[in-house]
C-alpha cells in the first residue's frame, strides 16, 4: 500500500517543519547566556577613563610625536616639560599578526628624554607602540603605528 500525499498537505507538513525549526531555534538562542557587561564593569570603566585622561594629558603637549622612526632605530623623545628624574614607564611593542612577537621595554630615557632603540629586534610588518610614563605625579599615553620593511 502506497502513502500518497496531496499537495496541500505537503504545503501543511513543510510549514509545520519551518515553524518548528524556527521555534526551537528561538528556544535555544533565548535560554544563550549573553553578558555585555563585565562583572567588574565599574572598575574597567574607571580604568577606561584613566586611560582617556592620559591620552588627553598627552594630547595637550607641546610635542606631539613621542615615538619616531627613521627605518632601522625607534627614538621615543619625552617632552621636556613632562621630563623629571623620576621619570618611569613602558614601551610596549604590539604586533597584532603574532602576539608571540610582542615585547615590552622599561622606559630608560637619557638626560634629554631619548630613548632608542635598534629594529633588529623585531620583524618586518605592522607594529603598534604604546609608550606609558609617568612623570612628575601625572600618567601620560601614546600610540603610533609603524611599518617595519
Amino acid at each position: 500500500m502506497k502513502l500518497k500525499i496531496s499537495w496541500g498537505t505537503g504545503i501543511v507538513i513543510a510549514f509545520g517543519v519551518f515553524m518548528s525549526i524556527n521555534v526551537l531555534t528561538a528556544v535555544y538562542l533565548m535560554n544563550q547566556d549573553v553578558n555585555l557587561v563585565s562583572e567588574d564593569y565599574y572598575d574597567e570603566e574607571i580604568k577606561y577613563q584613566q586611560q582617556i585622561d592620559r591620552m588627553e594629558r598627552t594630547s595637550r603637549l607641546e610635542k606631539k610625536q613621542i615615538v619616531s622612526f627613521d627605518g632601522s632605530i625607534f627614538k621615543i623623545k619625552i617632552p621636556k616639560s613632562v621630563l623629571s628624574k623620576r621619570l618611569t614607564g613602558e614601551i610596549y611593542f604590539y604586533r597584532p599578526s603574532n602576539s608571540k612577537s610582542d615585547i615590552k621595554i622599561p622606559l630608560i630615557t637619557d638626560t634629554l628624554g631619548v630613548q632608542v632603540i635598534p629594529v633588529e629586534r623585531l620583524e618586518k610588518g605592522l607594529w603598534t607602540i604604546k609608550v606609558t610614563w609617568l612623570s612628575i605625579g601625572k600618567e601620560y599615553f601614546s600610540e603610533d603605528r609603524i611599518l617595519i620593511q
